[in-house]
């Protein structure tokens, strides 16, 4: 019985130690991963509009989730005082998930997507990240209908992610037409 006590007792000290240890690197850790996450969205926003200076954070008018897409952050893209663009980040279901960036310039067409993640099986859904996939979507009016096999061709042995990234690009203009039409914003219309 008391052997049973000193391991119960020397296993909780251990236990309690490698908690304050893991809280202790988290803690040190925690500023440096929020920053190199940071650094990550402020290169992709700057990837998609080269010719902005600033990006300023929506905080109203872009929905949560429309069809479970879930809708992160988003940015007014400025340069100097104009508005140049609007970038929006949207996750959802793929073959497994997918975080992507969709910037879409005042001409009304959407200039660029860009992952963020995309767990999706290598080689195959991951190839959605790659050309001439993604080069699909540069410089497409948003006008278009973004139909898969229409004006979308699907990734050969990855319908179910082409499918998805497409219909998640498609709620992005829409949201992003909508939040440019109810702001007087460029041209708008997305088609739908």
């Amino acid at each position: 019985m008391k052997q049973m006590i000193k391991l119960s007792v020397t296993l909780a000290l251990y236990t309690v130690i490698a908690c304050l240890a893991l809280a202790a690197v988290n803690m040190l850790t925690a500023p440096r991963i929020l920053a190199a996450k940071e650094a990550k969205t402020k290169q992709a926003l700057q990837a998609i509009f080269p010719d902005a200076d600033s990006f300023t954070p929506i905080t109203d008018g872009i929905p949560k989730s429309v069809n479970k897409v879930a809708f992160g952050d988003a940015f007014l893209a400025l340069s100097g005082e104009k508005t140049v663009g609007i970038i929006i980040t949207i996750s959802g279901h793929t073959y497994d998930q997918a975080t992507i960036l969709t910037g879409i310039d005042m001409e009304g067409k959407l200039r660029m997507i860009q992952f963020l993640t995309l767990t999706d099986s290598p080689g195959i859904g991951t190839k959605a990240k790659d050309e001439p996939f993604i080069g699909q979507f540069r410089n497409k009016p948003i006008a278009d209908g973004f139909v898969l096999g229409g004006d979308v061709q699907a990734i050969a042995g990855a319908t179910i992610t082409s499918t998805a990234v497409t219909r998640m690009v498609k709620i992005a203009v829409d949201a992003a037409s909508s939040y440019m039409s109810s702001h007087g914003l460029g041209s708008s219309g997305s088609g739908n």
